[in-house]
């Protein structure tokens, strides 16, 4: 299950640039803490799906923004409701076994521990066309007003035509890259005795693109995209040995797209070109104050998925990745005669020894031995091939 923290998270920043711009013309009496910020979308995947519910909150006030033991429940056009458990400080999710269905529709209904009552209106579960083709070309962006030039993959994304509906496309990105283990470990030592390991100096480690990504069909003379150029990875040390996405496309309601396409041009870095911040508009209400602003939007869509591996890596300058400061100790041989009196570790040698290296490393921290305790994973992703094959 991929969650949307990020997008929640997004929400939330919307929300303070929001009330800052209003409480600068009205410092003495508007006051714009205490609002809901609410994301969560469900999908025709199993469960559990995720719903985070968040406070606006001041900087300078010594509070946190969660909000906790809520009762919040889903119901749909059919008369059915799904209560949702709070797994996590101001996450809820429905249960595993929930996925929704095309065509149905779908209301969020929430209530806080001191008895205030929201709701999103019904929102239907839109199917969405399928990824037809993902590329991926090695470019330098020419440098603008407010930007440097970059070198970078751009990607592309073609998608199946979509019938009359499906005319607004929302995507979830997440990268998956290599990197390497500073030594490479042959055998363990325990004091005693010595016992050969096989542990991989190749780790992989995946993270969320934080890039609200959208698009729109409607001046378009078919209901496809072809080629379109949709997320930039820059040159770093995720492209030195392996690097993908993994892409999840979601259909979107008009009403949706513009939810989206307002907080991007709230979020434009560029000064020249963007637009003055404006509120947007979500799909809640507070059913006991109507006046009372709530932000953020609740989705139904369908998924379709589709991944690329990139096959020619960049290996200029910074490409490195911080890695942790490993205290070693340096023994002659893998033998019991060099490593008595030692601690119990790890003995190997570093993936690139200097012309002058002689002799193994003695080494006990785990993050830098496993790559789970260095914050990746030894599991190589799926749809990556072995060996370029």
């Amino acid at each position: 299950m991929l969650t949307h923290r990020k997008l929640a998270e997004i929400l939330i920043c919307i929300a303070f640039i929001l009330h800052s711009c209003i409480y600068e013309f009205n410092a003495k009496t508007a006051n714009y803490e205490n609002y809901l910020v609410i994301y969560g979308m469900i999908t025709t995947e199993n469960g559990p799906h995720e719903i985070t519910i968040r406070k606006t909150y001041s900087l300078v006030n010594n509070v946190s923004g969660l909000v906790v033991g809520a009762k919040v429940s889903l119901s749909d056009d059919k008369g059915n409701t799904i209560p949702l458990t709070e797994d996590s400080i101001s996450k809820y999710y429905t249960p595993k076994t929930f996925a929704g269905q095309v065509g149905t529709k779908y209301k969020l209904n929430i209530e806080l521990q001191e008895g205030k009552q929201y709701e999103s209106e019904y929102v239907e579960l839109l199917d969405v066309p399928g990824i037809s083709e993902l590329s991926a070309e090695y470019i330098t962006k020419l440098a603008t007003a407010t930007t440097y030039a970059d070198e970078g993959y751009q990607f592309y994304i073609s998608t199946d035509p979509g019938n009359s509906e499906q005319k607004y496309l929302k995507w979830e990105i997440i990268e998956d890259a290599e990197y390497h283990m500073e030594y490479i470990y042959y055998a363990y030592w325990d004091g005693q005795f010595i016992t050969d390991v096989n542990i991989s100096n190749k780790c992989y480690i995946q993270s969320h693109l934080t890039n609200i990504s959208i698009a729109t069909t409607d001046n378009f003379q078919t209901n496809c995209l072809s080629n379109y150029p949709f997320c930039f990875s820059p040159k770093s040390w995720k492209l030195k040995y392996g690097y993908g996405i993994n892409v999840r496309q979601y259909a979107l309601s008009p009403f949706s797209y513009n939810f989206w396409k307002g907080a991007l041009e709230n979020n434009n870095p560029d000064p020249i070109n963007s637009k003055q911040t404006y509120q947007i508009t979500g799909n809640f209400k507070c059913i006991s104050n109507p006046n009372e602003p709530v932000y953020g939007i609740f989705e139904a869509s369908a998924i379709k998925a589709k991944s690329i591996e990139v096959k020619n890596l960049f290996y200029g300058i910074n490409v490195l990745r911080d890695i942790p400061v490993c205290k070693y100790a340096r023994v002659a041989s893998i033998s019991t005669e060099d490593l008595r009196g030692w601690y119990p570790g790890y003995v190997g040698v570093p993936e690139s020894p200097s012309p002058t290296w002689m002799g193994y490393v003695l080494m006990t921290d785990k993050k830098c031995i496993f790559c789970e305790n260095s914050g990746g994973t030894s599991i190589r992703p799926d749809y990556w091939k072995i060996n370029n094959q």
